[in-house]
């Protein structure tokens, strides 16, 4: 999981402050003649292969083979104790291979360019053995992206529930995002946790135009033991939030809401009025971590045009890039609450910027 940056950087401390190769010169075979083909080289072990011939090493050639070996161990002991300089040329030149994986791995171009930046003002013109450049090259990584992680001002929603709770007031959750992305579900988990923390929910099931979608919360609250406010299908969605939010004994109101597949006029002017209606303390987000681009471009879009407080992602656990986190949060500068790891009510996970750096940089 998150493995992106461990690839790229390896592939990156790899090439830094090795020399190029140069390709070695062909020797021209003595004893041929002008004009001639110079036959290919063969191998003993192909000769051997093509025969099915197994013969033993000779001790002398085993001896001979131990002391290359611990030449070559010499040779890169070596190249990790000497310092090399890291060159203007050669570090646009190998940055392009983490750029390239950080692109293909979901990263908002503003977060590659900053790496970029703080990466170049620290290693270009200086002096590093190996082991010193790995260390300054994970730190400079880990600090960006910790950076972008807390730019957004942090919420803690169980804190802000008991918070209401003293002043005796519900408090109100708005969850809004694209069909098919667990919105629902996810809804539910929540709720979970708020009755392991001894708050009453109430749902409200205001997505009144996705067939079977007040069955499916019915079913959740059924399992739960929360109630269900609800109108027919069809009806006036900011209706029900708002019958839900009047309605007694609870202390957490919990908006479910109608998503597309691509955002139109109808569905935002329809969340528009029952976030002005239902007046919520917080309107979170809710998408799928693996969606990539399109969950970045989607949380754009709901947040110019209705406004978003927090994000909730789904299916962290199979998301093996982890790109996407770094970009939403970049692009929407709101905080991630929680990661979905499951489909069962247990499987929510806090989101935590320490704990999801070090699945990328260990």
């Amino acid at each position: 999981m998150f493995d992106f940056l461990k690839k790229a950087f390896k592939s990156f401390t790899d090439k830094i402050g090795k020399p190029e190769e140069k390709p070695k010169e062909k020797k021209v075979e003595e004893n041929v003649k002008v004009g001639e083909e110079i036959p290919e080289p063969v191998s003993t072990e192909e000769i051997l292969k093509e025969e099915e011939i197994i013969v033993e090493k000779p001790k002398e050639l085993k001896k001979l083979e131990e002391k290359e070996e611990k030449k070559g161990f010499l040779k890169k002991l070596a190249a990790i104790v000497t310092e090399a300089k890291v060159s203007d040329e050669q570090f646009h030149k190998l940055f392009t291979v983490l750029e390239i994986e950080l692109i293909q791995n979901n990263v908002a171009f503003t977060i590659i360019q900053q790496i970029r930046e703080n990466l170049e003002d620290e290693i270009v013109g200086k002096s590093f053995n190996r082991q010193k450049l790995t260390y300054t090259i994970k730190k400079i990584l880990r600090q960006t992206i910790v950076d972008t992680l807390e730019m957004p001002k942090p919420l803690d929603l169980l804190e802000l529930a008991k918070e209401k709770k003293s002043k005796n007031e519900p408090l109100i959750l708005m969850f809004i995002g694209t069909n098919g992305h667990g919105k629902t579900t996810t809804l539910a988990k929540l709720a979970h946790l708020f009755q392991k923390n001894d708050f009453r929910c109430i749902f409200a099931a205001s997505d009144t135009f996705r067939a079977a979608s007040i069955e499916q919360l019915e079913h959740h609250g059924n399992k739960l033991g929360i109630r269900v406010i609800k109108h027919n299908y069809g009806s006036d969605p900011a209706a029900v939030a708002f019958d839900a939010v009047k309605a007694k004994d609870k202390d957490i109101v919990m908006i479910d809401t109608a998503g597309r597949q691509s955002p139109n006029t109808n569905l935002m002017e329809e969340l528009a009025k029952i976030k002005k209606v239902a007046k919520p303390d917080l309107t979170i987000y809710v998408g799928e971590a693996i969606a990539g681009s399109d969950l970045v471009e989607q949380a754009k879009n709901f947040n110019e045009k209705i406004g978003i407080d927090a994000i909730i992602l789904t299916k962290a656990d199979v998301d093996d890039k982890g790109g996407a986190i770094l970009s939403v949060t970049q692009v929407t500068n709101k905080p991630i609450l929680y990661l979905g790891i499951g489909q069962e009510y247990e499987d929510l996970e806090k989101f935590e910027v320490a704990k999801f750096v070090s699945k990328i940089i260990s």
